[in-house]
């Protein structure tokens, strides 16, 4: 049986709808980037910072860019505990920062991505399967293709044909096996998935270029402000 999707759509507003506001300053650069390339953490009850991928957790919150080598940094020289200490104006405790930081926001994002799928799924935003793809390619009025999610246990030929298909300027991303796109959408042995422009697609590939940046990957490139 295919995974529940546990998010409605307005769970996945913030980020977007912030991404067209001001940026907010990452407290390891001390510069102001664009939210579109940021994590959000809070302080829980328990005294230890919590990862708020989706910028929706009460109370005050600070930001960092979602650079997984930067964190990783910060969290092992103790930097993040002082920079957070003295931005949340608070004496953290020795254990506040989780050592396994950087998997915690991989979880949540990986999470949160395959849920959007499913609802850009029930949107009729996406297709998936190459014959499928192709097909809808070459019907006239289609919704324009913005990226190509290829399952990193799939073959090289086909992400060439995909790519063929939907043209160079539609980048491909390698991040989830075919298990776990089948789950996301419910069917068996998807290898490929063309996403199709729209507001919702657009808000998930926020969290994919995050997701990309904390495995050491470049995010998209509107991610980082540029113009689509």
């Amino acid at each position: 049986m295919p995974e529940k999707n546990i998010l409605d759509d307005s769970c996945f507003s913030d980020i977007a709808d912030l991404a067209h506001k001001n940026g907010r300053r990452c407290i390891l650069t001390k510069k102001s980037e664009p939210v579109t390339l940021l994590v959000r953490l809070v302080l829980g009850p328990d005294g230890t910072l919590v990862p708020d991928v989706a910028a929706r957790l009460p109370g005050r919150g600070i930001w960092m860019l979602a650079d997984g080598a930067l964190i990783e940094k910060a969290v092992q020289d103790g930097s993040l505990h002082r920079q957070a200490s003295r931005s949340l104006k608070v004496s953290l405790s020795k254990g506040a920062v989780p050592q396994d930081l950087v998997a915690m926001i991989d979880r949540l994002l990986v999470r949160r991505c395959l849920d959007r799928l499913g609802l850009e799924q029930k949107a009729g935003n996406l297709l998936a399967g190459f014959d499928k793809i192709k097909a809808a390619l070459g019907k006239k009025g289609h919704k324009s293709p913005t990226l190509v999610l290829a399952a990193s246990d799939g073959a090289d030929d086909g992400r060439r044909k995909i790519q063929a298909a939907v043209g160079g300027d539609v980048s491909t991303v390698v991040l989830f096996d075919r298990e776990a796109l089948s789950k996301a959408l419910g069917r068996d042995n998807v290898v490929h998935v063309l996403l199709l422009k729209s507001g919702g697609t657009q808000k998930l590939k926020a969290d994919i270029s995050r997701l990309l940046w904390l495995r050491g990957q470049a995010p998209l490139p509107e991610a980082q402000g540029n113009a689509e």
